[in-house]
């Protein structure tokens, strides 16, 4: 700063009419001003670019054939964890937690609950539970579990989901198995994923 204030001085009382000081002045003051933003913006391009690849490597996982699940108590007890399931995909890490569902495995007539743990403000819009079917292609079948159109309050949101509905037809042999189940925000953005087995 005191650099500054001698240069002035210079330009007021030494070269007052000096043009080249002038430029060299102006041109001091730009760098300051815009080399941080020329930074910043390149350090956000490159943030934005690995959270990307990091969501598309998360959602191939997402879409893999299910081969393990947590399994839970029908109180809600973690009792066997599989590191897989429920992560968060990176576009949502800090602002949703999903809790396993439970009881996981069931039984064709239990319902299984969800709880959803929203921390962040207004930072989930809407709520999509999928099943698909026949290799994860929406094309060939799917089925909605549960969906919400409104932005998730902080806090704990729950909701039941029928076991039948993992299958592709409501009856018991249809349902019975592992079934991968999605949940999406409402613009179609994957949260997270995991597994549920139906005895």
């Amino acid at each position: 700063m005191f650099r500054i204030f001698l240069f002035l001085l210079k330009i007021q009382f030494v070269q007052p009419n000096s043009n080249a000081i002038h430029d060299h002045l102006r041109a001091y003051f730009m760098s300051k001003i815009y080399f941080p933003i020329l930074v910043l913006f390149v350090a956000l391009a490159a943030f934005g670019c690995t959270r990307n690849d990091a969501q598309r490597d998360f959602e191939q996982e997402a879409y893999r054939a299910p081969n393990a699940f947590t399994e839970t108590s029908p109180q809600g007890e973690i009792l066997s964890l599989d590191g897989d399931d429920w992560r968060i995909s990176p576009l949502f890490q800090g602002l949703i937690e999903i809790v396993p569902p439970f009881p996981n495995p069931s039984n064709t007539t239990s319902a299984i609950q969800f709880e959803v743990e929203v921390t962040g403000v207004q930072s989930v819009t809407g709520l999509e539970v999928i099943v698909f079917f026949d290799n994860f292609d929406p094309r060939e079948g799917s089925n909605v579990l549960y969906f919400i159109t409104e932005t998730l309050q902080p806090g704990l949101t729950t909701f039941q989901i029928n076991p039948l509905e993992l299958g592709e037809s409501p009856v018991p042999e249809s349902a019975r198995g592992l079934h991968r189940v999605h949940i999406f925000d409402g613009r179609g953005q994957l949260i997270s994923y995991g597994d549920i087995m139906i005895e």
